[in-house]
């Protein structure tokens, strides 16, 4: 099958579903398919479209205004493309790109059938934030894109019941597909806790202090110090926009201890995580969390918002600690685990299995082609 993925991307970025589009256009690639990733907005670097065609995957740039003209494209490249590479199937990835008002219209007069990938862009939660604005944008500009897609992907079922709760829109081809998740071989299983009284607190992305709870995870660790355990938070990622609002919080806590290592990507990435006590996923929304099954993919115990759509699911298979969203009950739970090394073990290893059991390429690869399947039947 001749698959075009198209929308924003960058490699080498911490952004979930950059890398959930990096590692499924790779796997379907060695799986067969012929896969092309479009970028919208920007051009690529030669360093990035050779990387990519070693992976089997052509890389391509669509330079656009983020705004301007998000109803035409004077240039015709997204044109030529279509023409060039005559994909069976588009699949756009993202949502709030205004470029794809004019991309799921010039699909649509091409006969070319597409799905979305939403990755939580319409969370209920999250369309609070800049809730007017971003409802203006749905009704005058993006309503239109999803509700002539074959179908809406989501990777998880929680996704898909607050999507249709809240927007109402159902298509044909919709499906659950989790992302893909590989863990290297050669890297490091978590060994088991150093100090469970003074713990190692990991979380790796975008430290967006609302959206992924960092203010919820510095009031939980202050809290714990009511059950003598004086944890200490390792962020590693980006801050990027957030820039203003980490300083504040930080400088809120400053009674917490708090070690900011930046970006680590690769096969580094998987000993960072192996080397902490346990792993925290305390964000007010989540419809996957890249980051954390990555850290259950090494073994690492982890705490995950009982508000992340995966929660539920995790908890029942008893692969994660579902924690509370108010931070005083939350350290209650978690002191409880910290308590428990059995326990935590037990967390541990049914997060590996998990991992390797949901979120294997092979299996996310056929669970995609049976989603495109029914799209192109739609």
């Amino acid at each position: 099958m001749r698959v075009l993925h198209i929308g924003p991307f960058g490699l080498g970025r911490p952004s979930g579903h950059f890398n959930a589009l990096w590692a499924l256009a790779c796997a379907q690639a060695r799986s067969g398919h012929d896969v092309a990733i479009v970028r919208v907005g920007k051009p690529v670097v030669p360093e990035h479209v050779e990387i990519a065609r070693q992976a089997g995957v052509r890389l391509l740039g669509f330079p656009c205004p983020r705004w301007r003209g998000l109803w035409k494209d004077d240039s015709g490249a997204l044109a030529d493309i279509l023409d060039e590479l005559r994909p069976d199937l588009a699949h756009l990835f993202y949502v709030r790109v205004p470029k794809f008002f004019y991309v799921a219209r010039l699909l649509k007069r091409g006969g070319v059938p597409y799905v979305v990938s939403l990755h939580g862009g319409m969370n209920s939660t999250e369309m609070l934030r800049r809730r007017y604005r971003k409802l203006l944008y749905w009704h005058a500009v993006e309503k239109w894109t999803h509700a002539h897609a074959a179908g809406l992907h989501f990777v998880s079922e929680g996704e898909l019941a607050d999507y249709r709760t809240t927007w109402g829109i159902v298509r044909p081809a919709d499906a659950v597909v989790p992302n893909i998740l590989e863990i290297p071989t050669e890297a490091p299983l978590w060994p088991g806790p150093a100090d469970l009284r003074r713990p190692r607190v990991a979380y790796f992305g975008r430290y967006d202090v609302w959206h992924k709870g960092l203010d919820l995870a510095l009031t939980m660790l202050r809290a714990l110090r009511a059950h003598r355990i004086h944890g200490q938070l390792h962020l590693y990622g980006a801050a990027g926009a957030h820039a203003a609002a980490v300083r504040r919080l930080l400088g809120s806590f400053g009674d917490v201890p708090v070690i900011d290592h930046g970006y680590v990507g690769g096969p580094e990435k998987f000993a960072q995580l192996a080397a902490h006590d346990v792993y925290l996923q305390y964000s007010r929304f989540e419809v996957f969390g890249l980051a954390l099954a990555e850290a259950m993919g090494v073994g690492l115990p982890s705490f995950v918002s009982e508000r992340a759509a995966l929660a539920p699911t995790l908890a029942a298979a008893g692969a994660a600690v579902e924690i509370p969203m108010e931070p005083e009950r939350a350290a209650v739970v978690v002191a409880d685990a910290l308590s428990r090394p059995d326990l935590l073990s037990e967390v541990a290893a049914r997060g590996r299995a998990w991992v390797r059991s949901e979120c294997a390429a092979d299996a996310v690869v056929d669970r995609m082609d049976g989603f495109y399947e029914r799209a192109l039947a739609v």
